[in-house]
């Protein structure tokens, strides 16, 4: 349900009321003993916090201002039909055709609201969006092709010029964007792209072709039936020769008739397993033409004479990868909040065995949960260190300083490939626990987490495949690790990287084994810099144990899988380390002390939980000792256990309402099972005689006996 039916002024709504009461008076149905004792069991959870939740949860919202709005925009738009679907319809019931107008119409009534809201409460009309891409993955995912993706593109690699007339028309939505990288046969592998743009020098003019059925944009989000305008990336033919791959604006449709432009043929690519509200598409271009103006020319140019200035390094062409990265992190953690936050609530409220005891009690249950609600914390913490790195590659939206952006690229590229590698695999795995944990009730669309599975599904391949992302940070760090071991190089960087340990490598290669007891591994919880020697010492260890049986004749291939984990391990290790600089040794006094304390338990935790994940690589290297391996489980799950009574205020931190969560067996109250068979009788067609009973049913049942 989104919000109560007797507090709907819709008619529909209204008429579905006395439909419900009806039926309900009809079963004679009476809350039992069962429904009271689930409120008293969260009641008893919420109580059971060690820390302010109140506090936590501006914690996380990033302040009290940005909490605040958060929550006003919520209630902003819980009521709006335009927004959120209200009953008796229930948005996770959503036909596709139906879903992709509601979607759009979400779209359009967010630019209305930001046009009345006006410059002076752009941040309000920002907290607005993201809260309705809180409530729909779908928008989310439309709203952000548009403003995250084209925009970004225009903003990072334009010049002034084209910057100052395209930008006013992506922000006020006087064109809608979209997103023309991947290409049928050829996904992210952006070496082997396909289309074209060949210089007509008569004409002034590029002209954009999709020589191929493998060259035709796929995927690309709001191109089915949205976008006016894309960005394209293409490879470059000036004069005969590739000039390599650049990035044009390309107009797709009218903005007034909606009708495709000349020489381009586009549409829907129809039903996907999730996100049914986005309208991705295919494009292709039959010899499009385009004015040399179009390709962004923020780091290369074209003269009118056919004299083409190439970017001092190709890696510029790639720079919106690293923000896309980002943002998938972001919605990635945002989606497996909502599961976790169901799937928590529901663990403590229902009980089952011998002792009718709260499943949530259970080792297997809270030793699953535990872990992931932390994760979740340590990377909405680092994000703000990710972003004051992001801003010096940038320079706060336009990058001005060539060697800056050289030399800080790699690292980002690397952290922000890693995080996603991590994130995406991870999270499935958690989405996976928290749709087992919740039994059978999870197979119900009306309890939202399969609604959430099908959505997250993009996630391990979008934005890169996750296997190639984590190989490419790990050839990051074994570059480093040669530099820095034979030439005595690393670069002179603006912030703290996240390979900054490469610049201690011989000493952690020196290192035989752990030098902590295994009788003392409790110290580490203590002292965190127990935890972090142990990981960088192994990361080193294995990314020079990698490089030399590359140097012996193993190819990359051979040791892919080991490259993977290690790429794993690095960021593991970069949101322990990044947390524990704030929560474990530099004490944060604008944070209330009990959000201090809390975060403080919970960056032990992680430290403990990449310890036992990632014991395999320490004992491969000699690190660890069996010992250790075993000490090292023993405290994670005692840690684990006293942080079981936690669960329920960690997840309301997060502060999402109940029409963002859509799950009856996730409400805030703990009264799930009333809350759960009225969603089910709102059902369409839940009672009465079918329809089909005539065609089918009665044929049968009326028979004679032979």
């Amino acid at each position: 349900m989104t919000i109560p039916l007797s507090q709907s002024t819709d008619p529909q709504a209204k008429a579905a009321l006395g439909r419900l009461n009806q039926l309900k008076q009809q079963l004679n149905l009476t809350p039992s003993a069962s429904s009271k004792q689930t409120v008293n069991d969260m009641n008893k959870e919420r109580q059971a916090a060690e820390f302010n939740i109140q506090a936590l949860a501006t914690f996380w919202a990033g302040g009290e201002k940005a909490y605040t709005m958060r929550q006003n925009a919520y209630n902003l738009i819980k009521n709006d039909p335009e927004l959120v679907v209200q009953p008796p319809r229930n948005f996770l019931e959503l036909e596709r055709t139906e879903f992709r107008e509601f979607t759009m119409g979400q779209v359009f009534r967010l630019a209305k609201i930001a046009s009345e809201l006006g410059p002076e409460q752009k941040d309000y009309a920002y907290e607005i969006g993201h809260a309705i891409g809180i409530y729909s993955e779908s928008f989310s995912m439309r709203f952000g092709v548009h403003i995250l993706l084209f925009k970004n593109v225009i903003n990072m690699l334009s010049n002034d010029e084209q910057r100052n007339y395209w930008l006013p028309l992506v922000e006020e939505m006087r064109i809608i964007g979209c997103f023309a990288m991947t290409e049928l046969g050829h996904s992210s592998a952006l070496r082997g792209l396909e289309t074209t743009a060949t210089y007509d020098i008569d004409a002034d003019e590029f002209v954009i072709d999709s020589p191929t059925v493998t060259s035709s944009k796929f995927w690309i989000g709001m191109a089915g039936q949205s976008a006016t305008h894309t960005v394209v990336i293409a490879q470059t033919i000036i004069n005969g020769k590739n000039k390599g791959l650049n990035w044009f604006v390309v107009q797709l449709r009218d903005v007034k008739t909606g009708e495709l432009m000349p020489n381009v043929i586009a549409g829907d690519i129809g039903s996907k397993v999730g996100h049914q509200g986005l309208d991705n598409g295919w494009i292709q271009f039959r010899k499009t033409r385009i004015p040399r103006s179009q390709l962004l020319a923020k780091w290369v140019s074209l003269d009118r004479d056919g004299t083409f200035h190439h970017a001092p390094n190709p890696v510029m062409m790639y720079a919106t990868l690293i923000p896309e990265r980002l943002s998938l992190v972001n919605g990635m953690t945002l989606m497996t909040t909502q599961a976790l936050t169901i799937a928590s609530r529901y663990g403590v409220v229902r009980r089952q065995g011998a002792k009718n005891q709260q499943i949530m009690d259970y080792q297997s249950h809270y030793v699953k949960l535990v872990p992931a609600i932390t994760f979740m914390y340590m990377i909405q913490a680092s994000f703000e260190t990710l972003d004051a790195q992001f801003a010096v590659l940038t320079g706060g939206g336009g990058i001005d300083d060539e060697m800056v952006y050289l030399n800080h690229m790699g690292d980002l590229h690397a952290i922000s490939a890693c995080l996603k590698g991590l994130v995406g695999w991870y999270c499935s795995d958690i989405l996976e626990t928290c749709r087992r944990s919740c039994g059978g009730h999870a197979y119900s669309a009306y309890n939202a987490i399969g609604h959430i599975m099908n959505d997250w599904g993009v996630f391990t391949t979008g934005g890169g495949d996750n296997v190639v992302l984590l190989q490419q940070t790990t050839k990051i760090l074994r570059f480093r690790l040669e530099q820095q071991l034979e030439q005595d190089i690393y670069p002179d960087l603006k912030f703290k990287s996240s390979t900054h340990y490469i610049l201690n490598a011989k000493s952690y290669l020196e290192k035989p084994s752990w030098s902590l007891d295994p009788e003392h591994l409790n110290d580490c919880l203590k002292d965190f810099s127990l935890i972090t020697d142990a990981l960088y010492s192994i990361l080193v260890k294995r990314l020079y144990s990698i490089h030399q049986a590359i140097k012996e004749g193993a190819t990359e291939n051979d040791l892919l899988l080991e490259s993977v984990k290690a790429g794993e391990l690095h960021c593991a290790a970069f949101l322990f380390e990044d947390n524990a600089q704030r929560f474990g040794r530099v004490k944060p006094h604008t944070l209330d002390s009990s959000v201090v304390n809390i975060m403080h338990r919970l960056t032990g935790l992680w430290g403990l939980h990449v310890l036992h994940t990632y014991s395999d690589q320490g004992y491969k290297e000699g690190f660890f000792t069996p010992a250790h391996v075993t000490g090292i489980e023993k405290l994670y799950l005692k840690a684990c256990k006293d942080l079981r009574y936690q669960i329920i205020g960690l997840t309301d931190a997060w502060a999402y309402p109940d029409f963002v969560l859509k799950a009856p067996i996730g409400k805030y109250d703990g009264d799930i099972y009333e809350a759960y068979f009225d969603t089910i009788l709102q059902a369409p067609n839940s009672t009465g005689v079918p329809a089909y009973h005539d065609k089918y049913i009665k044929p049968l049942t009326e028979r004679q006996a032979k």
